[in-house]
């Protein structure tokens, strides 16, 4: 070999190597980023415990998605790094409570979405969360932020024609318009045209029976699992809020703290909680009420779990699932899950 060849050689040799030490970085990087996707390892003692431990957790994976921005801006994961960084951001401002830094990562999902240079797949991904974030945020502005959020996730289904999310986001949309029946059959109505997932189809028929039974007279009855009979029929000059839930679903108990808290801050007099469990272990449903303060609750249980005589024929099949029934009776919310407390307070204006 001549000695030019033999530089020339060397040359690649080390510029090869470079890219190869280059990539292992990236790869180590990315690496020490997806491994904390677990979560904390830590198993927390309260409520208290598990935020301070889930901000500390967030805080070390921002440092690990800034750091590979920084150090790998040409990787093709950057893109990923900078939608999780969005994530967090808004996953902390929601547990302080502010909006402002949801707007703010509603913000970068909106850049990255327009990132020309991105895969269409990787913008479709970006726009789904900020449409997601947008949906999450309305809480005690559905009425006149609803038009814009299902004109956003229309969108999406327009620009990501194909994309099996666009269905479920409809549906999800579907949720928070029970003020406009129409417009909530009409959303449900595309979903199933679009969609190609059996259980999805089968949410969609849920929806659709639970849909027939907005606006009109609803009954329950049930010996109580505390012992005593209820019948809604006896409740009449009451709103009624009824909880469907079980002992099991880790979200159902993240979620009861919150919401017994919010009905408590409600005038009492005219007010009326009862639960339906989709437990199957009767001993542990007790235990759990007590832990949750929410033994007072009259509570309906066949043991049936998700087959209960008391969630299956109307469609119940998302835990926890609230309706609010009206002091004539007459079933007004069938998704009050996140807003139980303004449907309460207008109602009992009534």
């Amino acid at each position: 070999m001549s000695p030019r060849l033999l530089r020339t050689w060397l040359a690649a040799a080390v510029v090869l190597g470079s890219a190869g030490w280059v990539l292992a970085g990236a790869d180590s990087d990315w690496q020490a980023i997806t491994a904390l996707d677990a979560g904390p390892s830590q198993k927390p003692r309260s409520r208290e415990e598990a935020q301070m431990l889930a901000r500390g957790h967030f805080q070390n994976q921002s440092a690990l998605l800034r750091q590979f921005v920084a150090e790998h801006p040409d990787d093709p994961r950057a893109f990923d790094a900078r939608m999780r960084l969005a994530d967090i951001q808004a996953a902390v401002g929601n547990m302080d409570g502010l909006q402002a830094p949801v707007d703010e990562a509603m913000r970068l999902l909106a850049e990255l979405e327009k990132t020309s240079q991105a895969p269409a797949e990787k913008r479709a991904d970006a726009g789904f969360r900020r449409v997601s974030l947008y949906l999450q945020s309305m809480r005690g502005r559905e009425i006149e932020m609803r038009q814009s959020i299902v004109d956003s996730a229309r969108n999406f289904v327009s620009r990501y024609p194909g994309d099996r999310r666009g269905p479920r986001l409809l549906v999800e949309v579907a949720t928070i318009c029970d003020h406009d029946p129409k417009l909530k059959r009409d959303l449900l109505t595309e979903a199933r045209g679009l969609s190609r997932e059996e259980a999805l189809n089968r949410r969609i028929t849920d929806d659709l029976f639970r849909l027939g039974m907005l606006d009109k007279p609803f009954q329950l009855e049930f010996a109580a699992v505390q012992g005593g009979e209820f019948r809604l029929s006896d409740e009449e000059g009451k709103v009624v809020v009824i909880v469907f839930w079980s002992a099991e679903s880790p979200h159902c108990l993240l979620w009861l703290p919150g919401f017994r808290r919010s009905l408590e801050e409600l005038p009492q007099k005219n007010l009326r909680v009862v639960t339906v469990s989709l437990d199957e272990n009767r001993r542990e449903l007790l235990r759990t009420m007590k832990e949750l303060q929410i033994e007072a609750w009259p509570t309906a249980f066949d043991g049936l779990g998700w087959e209960s005589r008391f969630a299956r024929p109307i469609g119940i099949n998302s835990l926890p699932t609230v309706f609010v029934v009206d002091k004539s009776g007459v079933l007004r919310a069938l998704n009050a899950r996140d807003n139980a407390d303004l449907w309460v307070r207008r109602l009992l204006r009534e």
